[in-house]
């Protein structure tokens, strides 16, 4: 379905630099109308879900260090802060646009921030944080072995990962219908909100070469996490994945 629908669709980039370029193209032009799109995307549910997951943060503790990874627009420092905690939040993106929009958002909260970075090389010690959390980030690292062994490297004993992403649907049928959906309502919302019906296509580029979910926990498993489970939203078009280092 979905490769009848998309003669414009793109592979998405095996080589690392190719897909931080690619990635960065992206959100130097959707920055501004980010917010909006993935409440579009999820039927309004968006928000809620994102809370759910700082909620879960907030069990590393209230006064713990946050590393929050493709922090966007900064929704989840700031739904962390909404939820109650109150320690040294660091977000790292490598969008400079969007980095902008997460500092502007979070003025006047000195224990929030920001570093341009990326994914691929996480420039913190080891065991320095008590929670990693990211928001739609899992699709870009080009090595999810690598990159999952770099976040449990950077957790304290007993620290928590939880990612909120687009999944991958079980069912082969429901998968197909759910990516046409995104390509179809993608192109709605692009042509919508910035004049080019295929500024969007990049998430279903990104999901026809993500392992899905169910990979995922699976490697945090083999790279050491404890207590890794994940719970399926929309059927599996998104999910929380999390774990814990021992």
């Amino acid at each position: 379905m979905v490769r009848h629908l998309t003669p414009w669709i793109k592979r998405w980039p095996s080589d690392p630099g190719d897909r931080a370029r690619y990635a960065e193209s992206i959100f130097r032009r959707v920055a501004p109308r980010y917010d909006t799109l993935t409440d579009a995307l999820s039927f309004g549910q968006d928000r809620r879900w994102k809370r759910r997951l700082a909620d879960e943060a907030l069990q590393a503790g209230l006064q713990g260090r946050v590393l929050d990874l493709a922090t966007g627009t900064a929704a989840l420092p700031l739904l962390l802060r909404g939820a109650g905690h109150r320690g040294p939040i660091v977000g790292l993106d490598r969008s400079a646009e969007m980095l902008a929009l997460a500092r502007r958002k979070c003025a006047g909260d000195g224990s929030v921030g920001f570093l341009r970075g990326d994914l691929s090389r996480l420039p913190f010690a080891d065991r320095s944080f008590d929670a990693v959390t990211i928001g739609y980030g899992l699709r870009y690292p080009p090595d999810l072995r690598v990159f999952l062994s770099g976040i449990f490297r950077l957790l304290r004993p007993g620290g928590r990962f939880l990612s909120l992403d687009f999944g991958l649907p079980a069912s082969r049928a429901y998968r197909s219908l759910a990516q046409g959906y995104l390509l179809v309502a993608g192109a709605f919302w692009g042509l919508a909100l910035h004049g080019r019906p295929g500024t969007y296509t990049h998430i279903v580029e990104s999901l026809r070469a993500y392992p899905g979910q169910r990979a995922i926990a699976a490697l945090m498993n083999e790279v050491g996490f404890a207590d890794v489970s994940f719970e399926e939203r929309l059927g599996g078009i998104a999910a929380l994945i999390r774990g814990r280092r021992p």
